[in-house]
């Protein structure tokens, strides 16, 4: 277990919520939604190994490990119980924790869910992996933020993403991708048994369309709310629309 870097808003004698940030994002990844939050709960903003300032590993990490790290996160903070919410990658680390950590888990928000990466994707990531190292991060761009943004306006928050992506570590983004080239939550998904929302987005383009349909299949009790207009960041891209979903599922169905 690695200790992460963590930014704490809020009462913490308020429920809590543990956000798990995307790929090639950190724990400002939640920045917009933070300030409708923070009245009326406890926020923990982690940087996951490889991310933001949380140091770099020596080897890529996988989703074991991340659980690991984040259930030690809640334990070091005194939290007995808290909603997950994560996007893309995120919300598939959010999945396997409340799967491998029921006694944790309040409930799980998976915003643009996936399981897995389909083996073309893979192939994409290895060759992003070697780009980067070979000529850093800004080799991806725009190509990265103009997917990631499919169908989105090239506002500021576009601006925001493409300036942090350029400046993450390459080598941390190399360690992220090849840690997560393999995962798979399907096995994981049928042991969840605290609420689930899934967020799917009609423009993503980065997660597989059915990916929600999946999720939904293993897990016959989620609640699926879906927003046609957003992309593969949607509580970056669209807070407001994302915080209209997430605050009824909090206040109504989270297992405190």
């Amino acid at each position: 277990m690695t200790k992460l870097h963590v930014v704490t808003r809020g009462n913490r004698a308020n429920p809590a919520l543990l956000l798990i940030h995307a790929l090639g994002t950190d724990h400002r990844f939640w920045d917009d939604v933070l300030p409708a939050l923070t009245d009326s709960y406890y926020c923990i903003t982690p940087d996951l190994q490889a991310a933001g300032s949380t140091p770099l590993p020596p080897k890529p990490v996988e989703l074991e490990e991340h659980c690991a790290d984040l259930a030690g996160v809640l334990t070091d903070l005194g939290i007995e119980r808290a909603v997950f919410v994560g996007c893309a990658i995120g919300g598939m680390i959010a999945a396997a924790l409340a799967a491998r950590h029921p006694e944790l888990a309040a409930g799980v928000v998976m915003t643009n869910p996936g399981v897995r990466n389909a083996d073309e994707v893979k192939g994409v990531l290895r060759a992003r992996v070697d780009q980067v190292r070979a000529e850093g991060m800004q080799a991806l761009l725009p190509g990265a933020a103009e997917r990631a943004f499919h169908g989105m306006p090239r506002d500021k928050r576009f601006d925001v993403y493409v300036e942090r992506y350029a400046a993450q570590s390459a080598e941390g983004y190399a360690l992220s991708v090849l840690g997560f080239l393999d995962i798979d939550i399907r096995a994981d998904l049928p042991k969840v048994e605290c609420p689930l929302l899934l967020i799917p987005g009609g423009n993503d383009t980065l997660m597989p369309a059915d990916g929600a349909a999946i999720v939904a299949s293993l897990v016959p009790e989620a609640e699926t709310v879906r927003i046609e207009e957003a992309a593969h960041f949607i509580p970056f891209q669209a807070p407001e629309r994302f915080l209209a979903i997430l605050r009824p599922f909090l206040a109504e169905k989270a297992d405190w």
